[in-house]
């Protein structure tokens, strides 16, 4: 890939044909969506939480798994292409919506607006673009520092156990504690993506990457020991990573479906909130079943996933979903 996966982009693998590609990692950024859309909308995980710190880490991973780094100009006009467009352009969009439903609603258009919305966008679940945007440009120019170093993947791993205590020291508003939460996929990701780029054998490489989850699993351990809110993390970003390995032992063969759907999980992610709030509530309240959580979910998910995949027939869509 160029660089970027993101919960709804399907990796580019053209730019790295000789890097491995798993098929069975794609299906899980459709269960890591899923995930994530369960808690937004249900106000539980559908995966213990598993997804979002799975698409950090594959997201991190695919922009430092090429042998040698490529320049950051290049690197970060790619990533501001596929990223940080899509985040202003439907940040936007959602700026108009909201408004219009406030309105609608007999509010001030404006009423619910905080400045530091300039830094995540006009609803929080957008948090996770910027950041992976800046996280992304921290492993690029970590792999940049240490180039084939194999010795930097020990120490990313051993720093990624490290951040897991940092969460619990910190208190700070939402969005800015996922960001916070969000900083071991950096080093977690780096370790991954190096490691991808060192194998091309798959037996190899899951045992490379058994070795790192162990080393990650038993670092959580001393984390938990050392502050026991830090067990959380550790267990969420394990779980991320478990699946991710226990992934590659599956058979590497593509299916019918797989390569349909995952270039729609970007846009599933930005429009699962407006598809639900415009299209599913009103349908679920007009046979007063809003109220069944996990209804929303199995009714928002595929409607947002149709709406993506209508929308991306238009060229300037595509862009930017």
């Amino acid at each position: 890939m160029s660089a970027v996966v993101l919960p709804g982009r399907a990796a580019v693998h053209a730019a790295a044909p000789s890097r491995l590609h798993l098929t069975s990692w794609d299906r899980l950024r459709v269960i890591a969506a899923l995930d994530t859309v369960a808690l937004h909308l249900g106000g539980q995980h559908a995966i213990f939480g598993f997804g979002l710190p799975l698409f950090l880490i594959l997201s991190i991973a695919l922009g430092v798994s090429k042998t040698e780094a490529r320049p950051t100009g290049r690197f970060l006009s790619r990533r501001v292409e596929r990223i940080l467009v899509p985040w202003a352009f439907w940040s936007v969009v959602i700026v108009g919506l909201r408004c219009l439903y406030e309105v609608r609603e007999g509010d001030p258009a404006f009423g619910w607006a905080e400045p530091t919305m300039l830094l995540y966008g006009p609803r929080i679940h957008l948090w996770f673009l910027p950041f992976i945007l800046g996280a992304g440009l921290a492993a690029h120019l970590f792999h940049r520092v240490v180039r084939r170093s194999r010795l930097a993947v020990l120490a990313a791993v051993l720093a990624s156990g490290a951040l897991l205590l940092v969460p619990p020291l910190l208190s700070l508003p939402w969005p800015f504690q996922q960001w916070v939460f969000s900083l071991p996929a950096i080093p977690l990701g780096f370790a991954l993506g190096r490691a991808l780029a060192f194998e091309r054998s798959l037996a190899r490489l899951r045992l490379l990457l058994g070795a790192g989850l162990v080393t990650f699993l038993g670092l959580g351990l001393i984390a938990w020991a050392m502050d026991p809110r830090a067990g959380l993390y550790a267990f969420r970003f394990a779980g991320g990573l478990g699946l991710l390995v226990v992934a590659t032992f599956l058979p590497n063969r593509a299916d019918r479906w797989t390569a349909h759907f995952t270039p729609l999980m970007l846009g599933v992610y930005i429009l699962h909130p407006v598809v639900y709030l415009w299209l599913v509530k009103p349908l679920m309240c007009a046979v007063e079943l809003n109220h069944v959580l996990w209804l929303r979910v199995v009714l928002a998910f595929p409607a947002t996933m149709l709406s993506v995949w209508a929308l991306r027939k238009v060229p300037f869509f595509r862009r930017v979903l």
